[in-house]
């Protein structure tokens, strides 16, 4: 994970981090800790585990279990859905895309991929715009350039965020990033759109709102931006914001026609009924609040509850953190994660966009020090998220992992600057 970013020179770290003064804070960290961080363990450790998932999807490919059959035929992803619906959006057939039976009926039978889990693509529009271009593409190949470009696309950002080597590597290691990899989902993508927003509303506050704005394909991750940028008085990229998704609403509407949009929330109440209020079982695979509650056995009032309470604390958080002089790294590591943890409807491959609040937290911690415990508790975070992909993303680690790095950034924004180990 991007915040265990080592230091940028290689010499020994008793020499790049001065020594505190006896009467320091204890949370201060001793330089001769931060030698397991060096950058060169960094790259050895990032660049490791790719390998080892590299090898392990080539298995499954080998073995029929991914990409596609012993008999040629493609195995079922979640990226299926995604191919099916640019393919009908490509042959006019955008009205049926939120309709449950036409479009599992398309899906089961139509592409040759068998019986499906899932009956329904519960995205506005927009999103059509990035799967009708896939739809031109081979199926296989299709599912590769998705997850390619995506992914460049959130190393991209990530490396911008943090500007040191270390941090490519350890987002390719993140197992979440790896288990969005495995079925094809767009989590790269929405961490991409926060992770470049942010990294440009300081500087380019109009373009960082046409992420936001763009952000709005899955709008349950957007919530709390409107929250940080009135509270920042960041008008330029609230307004663009608004413009830019009022413009690609308007756009898909005409390029797809309006019915796409009177579906759209029929489908979404349709997908809540069957997800998250007729099958307690999905608490198993929502990396939310409202998931855990559900696996703890809670109920679905609770878990409502649970997770009302959650997105009220961290809207509450979130304004007076943006309203405050806190470094501006905290404010959008406070804001990145936050968004995650705001909505009841999110999985595991939706938390490959925590490398983005972890990159900003890094880059804080670069340019400010380490707090005790802070790169233990991040190594603890990483090995609970290798859970992931054994358990097919059904442990309930992503939700944890959230909560608990929430809790860092915001150990951390309490802290001042000169209780920290600051870097010469």
């Amino acid at each position: 994970m991007t915040a265990l970013v080592g230091n940028k020179e290689p010499q020994p770290v008793s020499e790049t981090v001065r020594p505190v003064e006896p009467a320091a804070n204890t949370d201060r960290v001793p330089p001769h800790i931060l030698g397991v961080f060096a950058k060169w363990r960094l790259l050895a450790y990032g660049y490791t585990f790719p390998v080892f998932y590299g090898a392990f999807f080539l298995y499954l490919y080998k073995r029929g279990l991914w990409l596609s059959h012993e008999n040629g035929d493609p195995v079922y992803h979640d990226f299926t859905r995604f191919w099916v619906a640019g393919w009908q959006a490509l042959h006019g057939e955008t009205a049926s895309l939120d309709a449950q039976a036409a479009f599992k009926e398309v899906v089961d039978s139509s592409t040759g991929f068998g019986r499906s889990p899932y009956s329904l693509l519960s995205y506005p529009p927009i999103y059509t715009f990035l799967l009708i271009p896939l739809a031109t593409l081979p199926y296989l190949t299709a599912f590769l350039t998705w997850e390619l470009v995506t992914l460049l696309f959130c190393i991209t950002v990530v490396y911008l965020i943090v500007r040191d080597q270390p941090a490519i590597s350890l987002t390719l290691a993140f197992p979440l990033a790896a288990w969005n990899f495995l079925i094809g989902q767009n989590g790269f993508l929405t961490a991409s759109l926060i992770g470049a927003s942010l990294l440009l509303l300081e500087r380019r506050p109009m373009l960082a709102g046409v992420f936001i704005g763009c952000l709005s394909y899955k709008p349950q991750f957007g919530l709390l931006f409107p929250v940080a940028l009135i509270a920042a008085g960041q008008w330029r990229a609230f307004f663009s914001a608004a413009i830019t998704a009022v413009f690609l609403a308007a756009a898909s509407a005409a390029a797809f026609g309006v019915d796409g949009w009177a579906a759209f929330p029929r489908a979404i109440f349709a997908e809540g009924r069957e997800t998250m209020l007729a099958n307690p079982d999905w608490g198993f695979l929502l990396q939310t609040v409202y998931g855990l509650i559900l696996v703890l056995h809670g109920g679905t009032t609770a878990a409502w509850l649970a997770q009302s309470l959650t997105a009220i604390v961290a809207a509450v958080i979130v304004w007076l953190v943006w309203r405050s002089s806190i470094r501006y790294p905290l404010k959008a590591a406070t804001l990145s994660v936050a968004a995650l943890l705001a909505t009841p409807y999110a999985f595991a491959y939706d938390l490959a966009a925590l490398a983005i609040p972890v990159a900003f937290l890094a880059t804080d911690q670069l340019r400010c020090g380490v707090l005790r415990g802070e790169q233990t508790i991040l190594i603890a975070l990483f090995l609970i998220s290798l859970a992931v992909i054994p358990t097919t993303g059904k442990a309930p680690v992503g939700v944890v992992i959230s909560i608990v790095l929430f809790c860092l950034i915001l150990r951390r924004a309490l802290r001042r600057p000169e209780e920290l180990a600051v870097p010469a």
